[in-house]
């Protein structure tokens, strides 16, 4: 028994222990059933992050899609401030709507937390929620 919790204990601290970049790869989806009625009309309604090489400190790709059809993708990163680390995008391709966008810095308060994101949507305790897709 005492095995079984230590293995449990190992697991669930080197998971903890995953780097950001790690953490976020993935592709997520908006639950339209939980946070703010604003989350669905303007959050994406998928993520996508990929192909970061941490060894040579290549930044990751990214791909936002909204239920209206637009889009826009580019390179991200991430900024420690503090004890929060912050996903910073750079988009380069972008649909009409987000044009404006393009070429630009966005610093985003997205928080990732096993296989959820979030951001803060109303409040401290509402959030909006992309639920990361299984492999």
């Amino acid at each position: 028994m005492k095995s079984v919790i230590c293995i449990l204990i190992f697991t669930i601290s080197c998971y903890g222990c995953k780097p950001m970049q790690e953490k976020i790869l993935g592709t997520y989806d908006l639950d339209p059933d939980r946070g703010c009625s604003n989350c669905v009309d303007q959050g994406p309604e998928l993520m996508t992050f990929e192909d970061w090489d941490i060894n040579d400190g290549t930044p990751g790709y990214y791909h936002f899609h909204y239920a209206n059809g637009e889009n826009h993708s580019g390179t991200y990163d991430f900024m420690q401030m503090d004890t929060i680390m912050k996903l910073i995008l750079y988009p380069d391709s972008t649909s009409f709507q987000y044009y404006g966008i393009l070429r630009s810095t966005l610093q985003t308060e997205y928080k990732v937390s096993g296989n959820k994101i979030k951001e803060n949507c109303d409040g401290v305790f509402r959030n909006c929620i992309w639920l990361k897709r299984e492999p």
